[in-house]
């Protein structure tokens, strides 16, 4: 399988109707999104940030598993933790706004919720972009948006779309 020939075929498409394409899996190839949200193709990085962009549209939850989807091919995804990185954020009217590493903005809402687990002790912030789909919050947005939140006796918030967003419980 060659990327340039999945990049030519795709991009002459105008949407990618994701749960229409049902197509067999490809054995043999593997995808991977490390912990920084960084994408490899069979273990080589993918460097070009229009070719991470367009895949990025592409991938589909089925049966707790992520993939690539096109019309005639199903690739495996392994992704470390997110699919995304959220590296910066924006408050506009009273809203939030946050940005992903593919350069989509996304505004905060009760259907895109900010939420925070704890994991190995560790704050583990993420925003809901889609079906199973999340975006990890950098560190540096993190306590960025930790220094700009609101106060409810203890637990720290965020106000976007009507909505509170707790940031610790």
């Amino acid at each position: 399988m060659d990327l340039n020939a999945i990049e030519k075929n795709l991009l002459k498409l105008d949407e990618y109707p994701l749960e229409k394409w049902n197509p067999e899996l490809c054995e043999g190839a593997e995808f991977k999104i490390d912990g920084n949200a960084q994408w490899y193709y069979n273990n080589s990085k993918i460097e070009r940030a229009s070719m991470v962009k367009l895949f990025s549209k592409l991938i589909k939850w089925e049966e707790g598993k992520y993939y690539a989807v096109t019309p005639v091919e199903k690739i495996p995804i392994v992704v470390e933790k997110e699919v995304f990185s959220v590296i910066d954020y924006k408050q506009e009217g009273g809203d939030y706004f946050f940005q992903t590493n593919t350069e989509e903005w996304v505004k905060l809402t009760k259907k895109q919720p900010l939420t925070v687990e704890m994991i190995n002790h560790q704050p583990y912030p993420k925003i809901k972009l889609r079906d199973h789909i999340y975006g990890l919050l950098s560190r540096n947005v993190f306590y960025k948006i930790i220094s700009e939140s609101k106060q409810d006796g203890k637990a720290m918030y965020l106000e976007s779309d009507g909505e509170y967003f707790y940031l610790n419980s």
